[in-house]
Formats: C-alpha cells, structure tokens, sequence
C-alpha cells in the first residue's frame, strides 16, 4: 500500500516526549511553592517548548535555525528549572541565517542533558556554537559530561538514528 505509515518510530517519540513532559510537569510543580514567580515563567517556557514540539512534529519542512535555537532556549530553561545550580549553557551563535530540519538541535541538546549529566560529578556545562563555512554552516554542541553508551549492536540512539535521517532527507 503506498499510503502505508510505519509508526513504530512515531510511537517511540511520543513515549519519549511522554517521559520528558512527566519530568518537565514535576519540575514546575516543585517551583510553584518554593518560587511562584520563576514558576510562572518555566510555564511560559514549557508553553513555547511544546508549542514548537507540536509544530515541528507537523512540519517536515527545513526551519530557521533561529526558531530551533528559541525551542532548545525553551527546553533548556525548563531543565535549568530543575537543576538550577548544576546546569550551565554557553551560546556562542553569531551565525543564525540559515534553515534547518525541525527538531535537529533539541534533540541533540536533549541527548546531553539526558545522558552526560552525572549528578554526582559536579556542575554540567553545555556549549552550542554556529559558524558560517566555505561550504555552509556549522551547529557544534560540546558537553562536559560522561556520554552515554553505544547504542546495542553499534546502532545509533534512536534520537540520533532520526537526526540523520532528517539531515539526509
């Protein structure tokens, strides 16, 4: 059947978005008493982070990367929310006139926070970088963190498996 849509990969996501919302929602309710205020803007940001989610799951279209970078800002705001003192990012993005698949940089971004961060291992710094090349434009992100274990069977992570395909597309 030519209409035919494997989903396996469209539920993996939506489970994965499942989990990260859970942890995002219990972040927000911890604020709300200790400080009211930085509670209210985490929902903001946790509103503009699914609102791009919703977006770019619809779209396969390539985005500015200026609106990727705003839902990785929102992602990030919320993580910071939960470890407010562990938790550092340092954008270094001059470069920001050029399109890109949706969710290419959250995800990765995400990735690190979900798989470098070591608790025990002191502050987590996060870089994102953009240059401009010869042959285009360069997105760099560099952590401070331990990294995760390859994936079974020397296949990717399932988030990097759908970053290459969404470049390759």
């Amino acid at each position: 059947m030519d209409n035919w849509i494997d989903l396996t990969n469209y539920g993996i996501a939506v489970a994965g978005l499942m989990v990260v919302l859970m942890g995002l929602i219990m972040s927000i309710y911890s604020l709300c008493n200790q400080d009211p205020k930085r509670a209210r803007q985490v929902i903001m940001d946790f509103t503009t982070y699914l609102r791009r989610n919703f977006t770019a799951i619809a779209s396969e279209a390539p985005v500015p990367f200026s609106t990727e970078l705003e839902h990785t800002r929102a992602y990030l705001a919320v993580e910071q929310a939960q470890y407010e003192d562990s938790l550092f990012v340092d954008y270094d993005t001059p470069h920001t006139t050029f399109r890109i698949p949706p969710l290419t940089l959250q995800p990765i971004v995400e990735n690190a926070v979900k798989h470098g961060r070591d608790p025990y291992a002191g502050p987590f710094h996060i870089s994102i970088r953009t240059r401009r090349t010869d042959s285009g434009s360069e997105i760099v992100v560099t952590d401070n963190g331990c990294g995760f274990a390859p994936a079974d069977g020397n296949e990717p992570h399932i988030a990097l498996k759908n970053i290459r395909q969404r470049l390759d597309f």
